[in-house]
């Protein structure tokens, strides 16, 4: 009886993959940052050694983070896309109302001088009522 190898996918894989090379990244960074470069020798490497751990450790967990999304992701078919159907096929175009947005109209010069004149009456009145009005 042949077992069937089950391949356990974890869920934040691609992000692992990605936080892995941002961290090379930025170890690499430190490592050109480093003595050895500055000095331009490998004779400098143990001054460096703290940074070419980490970046021989971030290079390896990115290469095995890599090897194990793509060796998930080799036998998924690829995704398709999934189209809706609708509920009523059988209705026309004909019967469908399309919404409209009525269109802005801009106040003419005449109604803005009307709103402005009532508005001034408004107060006026207003005043003259609670008698502070001073003309």
């Amino acid at each position: 009886m042949a077992k069937s190898a089950v391949l356990k996918i974890p869920a934040d894989i691609e992000y692992r993959a990605i936080g892995n090379a941002f961290g090379l990244m930025i170890a690499t960074a430190g490592l050109l940052a480093g003595t050895m470069v500055q000095q331009r020798s490998f004779e400098y490497w143990p001054e460096d050694i703290v940074t070419i751990l980490i970046v021989a450790w971030l290079l390896f967990r990115l290469f095995r983070n890599l090897l194990s999304t793509m060796t998930a992701y080799k036998d998924l078919p690829p995704r398709r896309l999934v189209r809706i159907h609708s509920e009523a096929p059988s209705m026309a175009h004909e019967h469908l109302v399309a919404g409209q947005i009525p269109a802005v109209t801009s106040p003419s010069p005449d109604q803005v001088v009307e709103a402005v004149a009532r508005r001034l009456d408004e107060k006026r009145a207003k005043a003259e009522k609670s008698n502070k009005f001073t003309n």
